[in-house]
C-alpha cells in the first residue's frame, strides 16, 4: 500500500507504510496492534523529567552505554514500532534510526496527564518483555510523590514488578547500578541548594 494522504490516528498501518513516511514528519508515531497511534508531543513536566533522567543516567553509566530521550524503538510482534520516553541502548545504536530490541538494556515510560495509565503499567511492559528487554521502568509524574515500578525480566520471559517507589532508587541497569532521586526529576530548579 501505499500512503498518499497523512495518516491518522487509529488508520490502519504497516511496518512498511510508516518507515516510508517522509523523515521530519511528526514525531511520536507508533504501531499498536496494526493501527497508528499518534503519541501527544512530549512537553512540560514529561519532557523535564525525561531530560533530568537521561542526565542522571548518563552521568553514572559507562560510556559504552547511552541514555535516549524519545529514541524510536524496534520490536518483533502486534506492535513493532514505539517511542518509549527513555531507553538506555549501546551506544552504537545512537547512529541509526531506530533501536533494535536486543540493544536495548532499559526502557522508561513516563505516565503523565492525557495518556493512558493502563497503556503504561500493563500494555507498554509486555511488549518489551516479549522482546527480551530486560529491565522497563514506570514513572508517574502524576502522583506525589513520583513513583516508580521497576520490571525486570526472568527466565521464563516474563516481568515481575515492584511495588510503587517514592524518594529514591538504587538499582542496576546493564550490570552497572545507578540511583536516581525521583522527586528531583520534576522539581523546581529555584528549590535546589
Amino acid at each position: 500500500m501505499t500512503i498518499t494522504a497523512p495518516p491518522r490516528d487509529g488508520d490502519p498501518i504497516s511496518v512498511e507504510d510508516l518507515d516510508a513516511l517522509p523523515p521530519g514528519g511528526v514525531d511520536g508515531l507508533e504501531i499498536e496492534d496494526g493501527r497508528l497511534l499518534v503519541m501527544n508531543r512530549c512537553v512540560g513536566r514529561h519532557l523535564i523529567a525525561t531530560q533530568r533522567l537521561a542526565h542522571h543516567l548518563n552521568e553514572q553509566l559507562p560510556a559504552v552505554l547511552e541514555a535516549m530521550p524519545g529514541f524510536e524503538t524496534e520490536l518483533a510482534g502486534a506492535s513493532p514500532r514505539c517511542v518509549p520516553a527513555l531507553v538506555v541502548c549501546v551506544e552504537e545504536a545512537t547512529d541509526q534510526l531506530r533501536v533494535r530490541a536486543d540493544q536495548i538494556l532499559l526502557a522508561v515510560e513516563v505516565v503523565s496527564p492525557g495518556e493512558s495509565a493502563a497503556r503504561d503499567y500493563i500494555k507498554k511492559p509486555a511488549e518489551p518483555a516479549a522482546n527480551g528487554i530486560p529491565t522497563t521502568w514506570v514513572i508517574d509524574i502524576q502522583e506525589s510523590p513520583l513513583s516508580l515500578t521497576v520490571y525486570t525480566l526472568d527466565d521464563t520471559g516474563q516481568y515481575h514488578f515492584t511495588s510503587l517507589i517514592t524518594g529514591s532508587y538504587t538499582g542496576p541497569v546493564g550490570g552497572h547500578e545507578v540511583t536516581v532521586d525521583l522527586d528531583a526529576l520534576t522539581r523546581s530548579r529555584q528549590n535546589e541548594n
